[in-house]
């Protein structure tokens, strides 16, 4: 920030761990990708795609998404990452997680994978809420300035979707809602995949669908045992831990960025902490909550006027702001520049 010389409050470094990025060659490939291609592209040794000890590495998130929208330019006119995220279902429930081996119902499957997850693949948030008969499955990068990574939320979602209907059956059209965080910049045909027109440009990647479907059984052939490196539960050997006292908060905000007002007593509840609690890690650090928001608030504001079209006004409400004009003066005092001046600005390479 401009003249400011307080700590900045910085989300820990996203990785995901090496063991998922055999299966997703192998995904790849039975979705017509070159994968060892898309490897190479972004500068992942070739034989990571299919070695087994590619469970021993881990590798930036960002390096991880390049991978996924590289692949996805092979066949820009096809919902390919969809279709790999659908592939990878039976595979990744046998032998990457461990949620696999155990639940007997839908809703205990989805929220054993969201956990895995959640330790596979550091810097990103999940999450599983019920409300008005509808389940909402949610996931995001929580970095804003991991950009693009349109294929990684199809291919996530895809993923989640496949498993849905894995134990659901064949689902009747409009059964399941989708919502993408990314505008949309491809002409494949996820509506014909889905059953259900995506929608675009929202706060958050999202999977909807009636919540009396979370009581259906897991497949038994899904819940065979983790089968790979011996039946070894594969992690990210990074874990999504914080890497300072404060870390956890951070992420905490940073997960709740871009969708509303943020307040200390949220948090404080997302991170089991108290609010006093809260504000004592933040000092040990160095840190205040509200320079922490403001950080978070200028690094999703400089994305979304930068890399997306919505207007500074829906910028300013998911931000929390009470109007436009409060947002425009605190954008300039953070970065020095207005907001129509920072979206003239070109976007980052």
């Amino acid at each position: 920030m401009q003249g400011d010389a307080r700590p900045v409050a910085r989300i820990p470094a996203p990785t995901i761990g090496g063991a998922a990025l055999p299966l997703i060659a192998g995904a790849m490939a039975a979705s017509g990708l070159d994968a060892p291609a898309a490897f190479a592209a972004v500068g992942l040794p070739a034989h990571l795609a299919f070695a087994r000890d590619a469970a021993l590495n881990s590798i930036p998130l960002s390096v991880f998404t390049a991978l996924l929208q590289r692949a996805g330019t092979q066949l820009p006119a096809h919902p390919a990452l969809w279709r790999c995220g659908r592939e990878i279902v039976e595979p990744a429930l046998r032998g990457l997680f461990p949620a696999g081996a155990t639940c007997r119902s839908l809703g205990e499957l989805i929220t054993g994978v969201l956990s895995d997850l959640q330790r596979l693949q550091a810097g990103t948030s999940m999450r599983l809420d019920v409300e008005d008969g509808l389940c909402l499955v949610s996931y995001r990068i929580i970095d804003p300035s991991i950009w693009p990574r349109s294929r990684d939320a199809e291919f996530t979602l895809g993923f989640l979707h496949g498993i849905v209907t894995r134990c659901s059956g064949s689902l009747p059209p409009g059964t399941v809602t989708l919502a993408f965080e990314h505008e949309r910049d491809s002409g494949a045909d996820l509506a014909g995949e889905s059953r259900s027109e995506p929608l675009h440009g929202q706060p958050t990647n999202l999977l909807a669908f009636p919540a009396a479907l979370l009581e259906e059984p897991v497949p038994a052939d899904l819940r065979a045992p983790a089968l790979l490196h011996g039946g070894q539960t594969m992690k990210n050997p990074e874990g999504n831990g914080g890497t300072s006292v404060a870390g956890d908060i951070v992420e905490a905000v940073y997960a709740r960025l871009g969708q509303g007002p943020l307040d200390q007593s949220t948090i404080a509840a997302d991170c089991g902490l108290s609010r006093r609690s809260l504000r004592r890690r933040l000092s040990l650090a160095g840190l205040s909550f509200r320079g922490v928001i403001e950080d978070a608030r200028l690094s999703y504001a400089l994305w979304a006027l930068r890399e997306t079209h919505l207007p500074v006004a829906e910028i300013a409400w998911r931000l929390g702001y009470d109007d436009q004009g409060a947002f425009a003066r605190a954008f300039r005092r953070q970065a020095g520049i207005s907001p129509s001046g920072a979206r003239r600005e070109p976007p980052k390479a």
